[in-house]
């Protein structure tokens, strides 16, 4: 069985956290929002915002590599529907390493920080995320959420 360890975002490896997302979004997003989009983003902007703020924000690493990254808010922002949740505002695993457990990991890390509810927004359309958010125990509670070209829908799931 493949070790997977989950650890906090520092100065050190906000690089890491920020590749995975990176890389992540061209993995998942690729067909689901236009590609001028996907093109106009880099690693180094999610790498800054990692290491200005680095609270709630977790790295998995299977062995030294950089595999899969979460970031969540104690305190879900003011237009969730369950105000009083917690929020997973990303929650990525890259495609070579889908399939091994890493983001049950990640859940499971942000479950035990936040306790109560968690509220989440999962891309419209991204099937193995609704897919894995729903096996999770994730339903939707039937508001979506505009912005640009980009159209969320919200999940919301008790902590147990």
């Amino acid at each position: 069985m493949t070790e997977i360890e989950i650890i906090p975002v520092t100065a050190e490896n906000a690089a890491d956290f920020g590749g995975v997302i990176y890389r992540s979004w061209g993995e998942t997003y690729r067909g689901l929002i236009p590609d001028e989009v996907l093109d106009g983003r880099s690693a180094d902007r999610w790498t800054e915002r990692a290491k200005i703020s680095p609270e709630g924000k977790f790295i998995a690493y299977v062995g030294d590599e950089a595999a899969g990254a979460i970031g969540i808010l104690p305190q879900a922002r003011e237009f969730c529907t369950h105000g009083d949740s917690g929020e997973i505002v990303s929650l990525y695993v890259l495609k070579k390493f889908r399939r091994m457990g890493i983001g049950s990991k990640l859940l499971a890390k942000a479950a035990e920080q936040l306790g109560g509810g968690i509220t989440l927004f999962v891309l419209k359309g991204n099937v193995n995320a609704i897919d894995f958010y729903k096996k999770m125990g994730f339903e939707f509670t039937g508001k979506v959420y505009e912005e640009g070209c980009f159209t969320e829908l919200e999940m919301y799931r008790v902590n147990n």
